[in-house]
C-alpha cells in the first residue's frame, strides 16, 4: 500500500504568471515550471497563478511603432495577480520584458527579469562563449535588451540577416507559424533552423531561443544544428522554481 501524505507543506512563494502571449506558449512555460520541480506529490509543487490574456496588444508591433501600447494591460495583469496573492511575478514573453521597469514600478512584489535570467543562465551553461546566436522577434531585437545584457559578460550577439529574420518571424506569426496554431511544424522548424544555422556560420558558439513560441516549437524536437542550444523559457522556468522555494529536478534540466 502506498502511503499518502495529505497535508501540504504551505511553504514557498506564490508565483504569478503574466501569460497569454500566446496562450499555447504560456501552457508550455507552465509545463516547464512543473517539470523543473522535484516533486513526489501534488503538494511539493509551487502555487502558481496564471493570467492568460491574449488580448494584450502585440509587443513587437508597439516596439516597431505600428501597434497599441501593451503596458496598461500588462500593468493591470500584474496588479490583479498581486491582489490575488502572488508575491513573485514573471512575464511569459521575451518581448514583453522590454517593459519590465514599468511593470515592476506598478506593483509591490518582485518581477523576475526574464532577460537577465536567460543571459546569466546561458553564460553559466557555456562560460567560454564569446558569441551567441540570438533567435527572437523583431521587437525583442529592436529593444536591444539581450545585446546589452550579453555585453556585460563580454559576449557578442549575432542575429540572422534580414531574409533569415523574416523566416523566424514567419515561424512565429505566419499562417503556418506557432501563433496560427503551428499546423505545419516541419516548415516552421525548417525556417528557424536555417536562420539559426546562419548565426552559427557567422561564428556563434551557442544559439539562444529567445521567444516563447520558438521554445514551444522545439519543445519536443530540438533543432538539428550541431551546436549547443539554450532555451530562455527553460532557464527562466528553473529560476522561478528556485526563487519561489521549490526544489529543482535536475533530471529535467534540459527539457
Amino acid at each position: 500500500m502506498v502511503e499518502i501524505k495529505a497535508e501540504p507543506d504551505g511553504s514557498g512563494r506564490t508565483v504569478g504568471v503574466l501569460g497569454g502571449m500566446g496562450p499555447a506558449a504560456t501552457i508550455d512555460f507552465y509545463r516547464r515550471i512543473v517539470d523543473s520541480t522535484y516533486a513526489l506529490r501534488d503538494q511539493d509543487h509551487l502555487h502558481v497563478l496564471i493570467d492568460s490574456r491574449p488580448s494584450v496588444p502585440d509587443r513587437t508591433a508597439f516596439l516597431l511603432g505600428c501597434g497599441n501600447d501593451p503596458r496598461p494591460m500588462l500593468i493591470d495583469m500584474a496588479q490583479r495577480l498581486e491582489r490575488a496573492g502572488a508575491d513573485l511575478l514573471v512575464m511569459a514573453c521575451n518581448t514583453a520584458n522590454a517593459f519590465i521597469h514599468d511593470i515592476a514600478a506598478s506593483v509591490h512584489v518582485p518581477v523576475l527579469h526574464w532577460i537577465d535570467e536567460a543571459v546569466a543562465g546561458t553564460f553559466a551553461s557555456a562560460p567560454a562563449i564569446r558569441k551567441v546566436g540570438l533567435l527572437a522577434t523583431d521587437g525583442t531585437l529592436a529593444s536591444g535588451l539581450y545585446a546589452r545584457a550579453f555585453e556585460r559578460y563580454g559576449v557578442d550577439v549575432i542575429v540572422p540577416g534580414p531574409s533569415s529574420q523574416r523566416r523566424v518571424m514567419a515561424a512565429i506569426y505566419g499562417p503556418t507559424g506557432v501563433k496560427s496554431g503551428y499546423q505545419d511544424l516541419r516548415s516552421a522548424r525548417n525556417d528557424v533552423e536555417l536562420s539559426g544555422q546562419e548565426t552559427i556560420d557567422g561564428g556563434a558558439d551557442v544559439v539562444l531561443l529567445a521567444c516563447t513560441e520558438l521554445s514551444l516549437l522545439f519543445a519536443e524536437q530540438p533543432p538539428r544544428w550541431r551546436l549547443k542550444t539554450i532555451d530562455a523559457a527553460q532557464v527562466v522556468a528553473r529560476s522561478i522554481v528556485a526563487r519561489a522555494g521549490g526544489r529543482l529536478d535536475d533530471r529535467n534540466a534540459d527539457r
